[in-house]
């Protein structure tokens, strides 16, 4: 599959660094702003064609599929573009601004018979799916404290009284859209959608979140979200049960997995080592669209949308507002 890239920030990096291990997936276009930051992209990684653009791109015909690696605000626009065009396309997370966004872009998947898959890196792991089916080691589920925290590279460049991307309303960003937006995601892929939410952050003179906290209630257990992107934290997800509790110290990646039995207090290994987890959502986009699929089968659109769902009603209790919502 002829793949072109849509952005060259660290996140195109990593797609390149994983991509090398997907047999199926040939990188061979990239657009950027400016054909000179494309180009320097290209130069880096042997990729033959850049752009100024990704309209230039997608009427090149030079491409297959489409990689959006480009902020959280141009999700929705871009798909549309390559979806209308029958160009199938692996959408960086956060999938959309907003649920409502997100549903418009299912339909476009569905409009244009064309593959659309959320790059949210964890679900499409042979970790998470352990982790999952690892689940009733615990017993009775109790409570969750899902974790995910990290003083941004780009704070400083905020307190400096620049403008980076990660701090941007207009753009849609914030640390539950950045980083929130992976224990969300696990959340709910693992224990489904809650029945009730509360949820509240602490904004920057931007209007963006710099950090939060979210409980999610279900029939008989709870779940607590904390989320940050001001500050850095030691803290291990923990799914605590009545036989036992299942540790994850990565919420992006699920590299090291771990059960504690309550009684014997034996520590079992759930995880295995993989380079290049990215890789995993890779493969699933280039074996759904050679199946012909416009969703996968490790993340289909349903859970997508109830995901965007959850962090959507958690932003409107933080009183987080994005311009896309306005719409």
């Amino acid at each position: 599959m002829k793949v072109g890239i849509v952005g060259t920030n660290f996140v195109s990096d990593m797609f390149m660094e994983a991509q090398s291990v997907v047999k199926e997936c040939e990188v061979v276009a990239v657009a950027d702003i400016t054909v000179e930051k494309a180009r320097a992209f290209a130069d880096k990684y042997g990729i033959k064609y850049a752009f100024g653009s990704h309209t230039e791109m997608m009427d090149s015909g030079v491409i297959e599929a489409a990689y959006l690696a480009v902020p959280n605000g141009l999700h929705k626009p871009m798909s549309y573009d390559f979806l209308s065009h029958h160009i199938p396309v692996l959408c960086e997370k956060p999938f959309g601004s907003n649920v409502e966004e997100v549903r418009e872009m299912v339909g476009y998947a569905k409009e244009f018979n064309t593959y659309l898959e959320d790059a949210i890196v964890p679900l499409y792991t042979e970790n998470f799916k352990r982790t999952k089916e690892a689940l009733p080691k615990v017993g009775r589920l109790r409570r969750a404290i899902i974790s995910f925290g990290k003083y941004s590279s780009r704070y400083d460049a905020y307190l400096r009284g620049e403008n980076p991307t990660t701090f941007r309303r207009e753009l849609s960003n914030g640390s539950i859209m950045d980083l929130g937006v992976y224990a969300i995601a696990d959340v709910v892929a693992l224990f489904g959608k809650p029945k009730k939410i509360y949820a509240s952050g602490i904004k920057l003179e931007t209007g963006v979140d710099a950090l939060g906290t979210a409980v999610f209630t279900y029939e008989d257990f709870e779940v607590v979200v904390l989320h940050s992107k001001v500050t850095d934290t030691s803290v291990v997800s923990e799914i605590q049960g009545e036989s036992g509790n299942i540790y994850i110290d990565l919420l992006s990646r699920f590299d090291n997995v771990w059960f504690v039995d309550r009684k014997t207090k034996t520590k079992e290994v759930i995880s295995e080592h993989w380079d290049y987890n990215m890789s995993w959502e890779i493969q699933e986009w280039c074996d759904c669209v050679r199946d012909g699929l416009i969703q996968s089968r490790k993340v289909p659109h349903q859970l997508t949308v109830d995901i965007h769902d959850v962090i959507t009603e958690c932003r409107r209790q933080m009183g987080i507002v994005y311009p896309a919502d306005e719409k």
